[in-house]
């Protein structure tokens, strides 16, 4: 691979336009609904629901969250015809930033799909590790592993300080090229596998299981169709094309061609990933019936209805489930 960033003469303002749009959209729908999300949750941690899940909730919002505050600074940076006027310190910061919390939320992603998946195919025997306490040491194992991964792909640097270039490389180091072609496995094939395994272990269960009406069922099985899929779409075409351009860039002698054309399409297939930010509250907060319920009752004296908690709301806080909290 050649280490010459001017050789490739890439077209470097054609992704201005639409990563724009995909981070402004993100930016100005996802933060206020991360901390709508982030209040329910609060509140009913507050009533003493919510378990082991609401530990990985919690930590998947905190993570989106941290995201979505990186994009004013992309949103300058592709304005400024990508170049990184704040130095060398604030890139890498940022840069890590933002790798970190993409795939730690993945992966919480994926643990609260596995404890959805035992509170419904092992509901007895998972008792022990479905705590709290399993829960927040398991977030902090998350985002250790995830930040020590990431320092190790990133190093020694994700700025060109010739280019002033923040996260960007043309053609890439053999060194990052491994490190994408890890993510596209450990981030992406991986979690995949994971969602599905889940998601076919629930619907099995769910069909077998007398007790469950067959409302309920097709209700709890949609979810996780759509979560599934949601999850496909938004992070599958970032590391797909990614695994062809870097396996690729491994393979040929001359980068800048393939570079050249597949510049476009990765970018934006890369801003992508950031409507994640914007998806999780909708699927993992607004869908679970007990946070729900709880931001509706805080809620109420704003709105004029006085304090006093819906019949639905106390019972759902006394045990009584609802069938979309199986999710």
């Amino acid at each position: 691979m050649s280490n010459n960033n001017d050789s490739c003469n890439l077209p470097l303002n054609t992704d201005t336009l639409g990563l724009t749009y995909i981070y402004s959209m993100a930016f100005s729908l996802g933060l206020p609904c991360n901390l709508l999300s982030l209040w329910g949750l609060y509140q009913l941690g507050r009533s003493g629901g919510g378990g082991c899940q609401l530990v990985y909730i919690l930590n998947l919002l905190l993570s989106d969250l941290l995201q979505l505050l990186t994009l004013p600074l992309w949103i300058l940076y592709l304005q400024g015809a990508h170049r990184w006027p704040y130095g060398r310190p604030s890139c890498e910061f940022v840069g890590y930033v933002f790798y970190v919390n993409v795939y730690a939320s993945v992966v919480f992603l994926c643990l609260i799909a596995l404890d959805r998946c035992l509170a419904i195919v092992h509901p007895l025997s998972s008792r022990g590790v479905r705590t709290v306490r399993v829960a927040a040491v398991s977030g902090v194992a998350v985002w250790t592993l995830t930040f020590l991964f990431c320092l190790g792909g990133l190093l020694p640097s994700v700025f060109d300080a010739e280019r002033l270039l923040c996260l960007e490389q043309y053609p890439v180091s053999l060194r990052y090229a491994h490190f994408k072609i890890a993510t596209v496995i450990m981030g992406f094939l991986l979690p995949c596998g994971i969602l599905g395994y889940t998601s076919v272990r629930i619907g099995v269960t769910l069909q077998q299981s007398p007790s469950v009406s067959d409302q309920d069922r097709h209700k709890i099985t949609g979810i996780l169709v759509v979560i599934t899929v949601i999850f496909i779409v938004v992070f599958g075409p970032y590391h797909l094309v990614g695994g062809y351009r870097f396996v690729s860039l491994l393979l040929i002698d001359d980068p800048c061609e393939l570079e050249q054309s597949i510049f476009l399409c990765y970018r934006l297939c890369y801003g992508l990933t950031s409507l994640n930010t914007l998806l999780d509250p909708l699927f993992y907060i607004f869908l679970c019936h007990d946070a729900r319920l709880e931001l509706q009752r805080s809620l109420m004296p704003c709105l004029g209805r006085g304090h006093t908690a819906p019949k639905q709301v106390r019972l759902s806080l006394r045990g009584h489930p609802d069938p979309s909290d199986s999710v």
